[in-house]
């Protein structure tokens, strides 16, 4: 009799071990139940070994069933009504959706987008304690953030929605700041075996656009000197042309005398000279300034290219 009440007490408490247990470890349970027939495709595999993925990282990639779209299938599942270009969506515990961008010219983009969108994951997951230190940590390593582009982006979330900002922090930081605390670093490598490299990524692709519009800004400056040169020897030879014709006006009413004349004409041959030579450098600078103007298209065009390559927009804004 006494055996069986210690038995039954045990079991209580082996049930109940096994209950708080179960409660404690609930989220890898279920996860684990969610990948425990998952076999990702060969693309997707690729893009979590392409993107640093550790094995927390990739699971918590993977039990979000992560796909590939194109423009219309993504448009379909995320939608972009935003000003700013989305290239990945996170459906809250649900699903991973990344942009396939075709481009040879921006590799890297969608690892980058792969671990951003991971770690939005990530952040929902954190306890309350951890979120609020962590919030904390990335705030404070925003505010010495001096990259233009990255407070435009943080700013636009900002204006839309602030609730959302420690969230986007917490991943754009994560994948596209080079130089963080090691506090937050050693924070970043339970999910990446090698956070840098996907920072890499990020500046690479980035470059494809910064490096054009740098481009473009010189070809800009450039254009606007030779027009300011083209303007003013235009106005050069205008005043020369003018001087030509009253010089010849008064060449034609010396043609009585041969003396005046003769020794006119000389004069006047010179100015003639020095007119065609204004005249020859100035179409010098006009095909200079076109040659620039084509340069400076095929940049632009080139620009245009790598924007419609990423743009998921339904419309254009």
């Amino acid at each position: 009799m006494k055996v069986t009440k210690v038995f039954t007490g045990l079991l209580s408490l082996l049930i109940m071990a096994a209950s708080v247990s179960l409660y404690v470890y609930r989220q890898d349970v279920i996860d684990w139940l969610a990948l425990r027939n998952y076999e990702p495709s060969p693309a997707i595999a690729r893009l979590a070994t392409a993107a640093s993925l550790n094995d927390d990282g990739r699971r918590l990639f993977y039990v979000h069933d992560p796909s590939l779209l194109d423009k219309a299938n993504f448009q379909g599942v995320c939608g972009n009504d935003e000003e700013t270009i989305v290239l990945g969506c996170y459906i809250t515990n649900d699903r991973i959706y990344v942009f396939d961008v075709e481009d040879d010219r921006l590799q890297g983009v969608e690892e980058v987008t792969a671990a951003h969108e991971m770690l939005h994951a990530a952040f929902d997951r954190l306890s309350g304690d951890e979120k609020e230190r962590i919030t904390t940590l990335l705030a404070d390593t925003f505010a010495s953030v001096d990259d233009e582009r990255l407070q435009k982006t943080i700013a636009s979330y900002a204006k839309r929605d602030p609730s959302v900002v420690p969230n986007e922090l917490h991943s754009i930081l994560g994948t596209e700041l080079r130089d963080l605390p090691k506090e937050l670093e050693e924070y970043y490598s339970q999910y990446f075996l090698d956070r840098l490299s996907v920072v890499e990524k990020a500046e690479a692709y980035e470059a494809e656009f910064s490096s054009r519009e740098a481009q473009i800004a010189e070809y800009d400056r450039r254009l606007n000197e030779l027009s300011a040169s083209i303007s003013e020897r235009r106005s050069n030879i205008n005043q020369l042309s003018s001087a030509l014709s009253e010089e010849a006006r008064q060449l034609d009413a010396k043609k009585g005398d041969s003396e005046e004349y003769n020794a006119a004409v000389p004069v006047y041959n010179a100015q003639v000279r020095e007119y065609n030579r204004q005249l020859e450098v100035l179409r010098g600078l006009i095909a200079q300034f076109n040659t620039l103007v084509a340069e400076r298209n095929e940049i632009a065009t080139q620009e245009r290219e790598l924007v419609e390559a990423i743009d998921t927009r339904a419309l254009e804004l």
